[in-house]
C-alpha cells in the first residue's frame, strides 16, 4: 500500500500525534515488517507526511508511559520502542484488512502463455489469469468453467469484429447459450474457422458443462491437459478472428 493512500485512508491528519505516529509505526510494520523503532525515525515519517517535527522526548514519554500506553521499551535495541503485543493485535483487527489484496492475481503462465495473450483486452487478461490461477492450484473445475467462458467471448468477439454479431443474436437482443453458437460457428463461412479447429470446439464446451452443472462430476488435471493444446491453438486462430493479435 503507498503510504499516502494509507493517510487517507485512515484519515491521519485528523488524529491526534500519538495516534499518528502509532499509525505510522503499523504501516511500517505491514509494508516493512518493522518491529522495532526509533524516535527519530518516528519524527522522520511524521515529517515526511507534512506534519510538524515533535518533541520527540514528550512524544515518546506518551507513546511509553501510562494506562493507555501503546508502546514498550525495546529489549533488544537501545533507545528504541516496541508495541504493546495487544496494541499491534488490535490495529491488526481494525487495519490489517487495507492489506489484503483483492485484485491481483498470482499467475504465471500455467497453462496459458501470458505473454502471448494478455494485456490485450483487461477483462481477457483477468480471465486468462484466474484460469492459470487455478490451474496451478488444482481447482480444475474452477478452471475448466473459466476455459469454456473465455472460449464463448472469444467466440462473440470474432463475430463482432466481422460484423456479423446478428447471426448469433436472438430476438431479444441477447446472445445465444454456447451451443448455438458453436452449432453457428462451424459452419458460418463468414468466420470462416478451419475444420481442423471447429472440430474441437465441443469439447471445449463440454468440459465446461460438466464441471458447471453436473452433480456428481468434478474435473482432474487430465481433463484438462487432455484439451489444452487444441484450446491454445483455437485461442490463436479466434484472436485473429476478433482482431486481437
Amino acid at each position: 500500500m503507498q503510504l499516502l493512500e494509507f493517510i487517507e485512508t485512515v484519515n491521519l491528519a485528523a488524529k491526534p500525534e500519538v495516534e499518528r505516529a502509532m499509525l505510522l509505526c503499523f504501516y511500517h510494520y505491514k509494508e516493512n515488517r518493522e518491529t522495532v523503532y526509533t524516535m527519530t525515525n518516528i519524527s522522520l515519517w511524521l515529517e515526511e507526511c507534512n506534519f510538524n517535527k515533535p518533541n520527540t522526548s514528550r512524544l515518546k514519554d506518551h507513546l511509553t508511559k501510562g494506562k493507555g500506553k501503546s508502546f514498550l521499551l525495546s529489549k533488544t535495541a537501545k533507545g528504541a520502542i516496541e508495541f504493546v503485543p495487544a496494541v499491534r493485535q488490535v490495529l491488526e483487527r481494525d487495519y490489517g484488512a487495507l492489506w489484503v489484496d483483492t485484485v491481483t492475481i498470482k499467475s504465471n503462465d500455467e497453462l496459458i502463455e501470458e505473454a502471448k495473450f494478455c494485456e490485450r483486452r483487461a477483462f481477457l487478461t483477468r480471465l486468462i489469469q484466474q484460469i492459470n490461477f487455478t490451474y496451478g492450484h488444482n481447482c480444475y473445475d474452477a478452471c475448466a468453467v473459466l476455459m469454456r467462458r473465455l472460449f464463448e467471448v472469444l467466440l462473440v468477439l470474432a463475430y463482432q469484429q466481422k460484423g456479423i454479431e446478428s447471426d448469433i443474436t436472438k430476438p431479444d437482443g441477447s446472445h445465444k447459450m454456447l451451443d448455438g453458437i458453436v452449432k453457428d460457428a462451424i459452419q458460418n463461412k463468414t468466420l470462416g474457422i478451419p475444420a481442423r479447429i471447429s472440430k474441437n470446439f465441443e469439447a471445449f464446451r463440454e468440459v465446461g458443462n460438466n464441471s458447471a452443472h453436473s452433480i456428481t462430476y468434478t474435473a482432474g488435471k487430465l481433463d484438462i491437459d487432455n484439451i489444452v493444446r487444441d484450446y491454445r491453438v483455437m485461442m490463436e486462430d479466434l484472436y485473429n478472428r476478433a482482431g486481437l493479435m
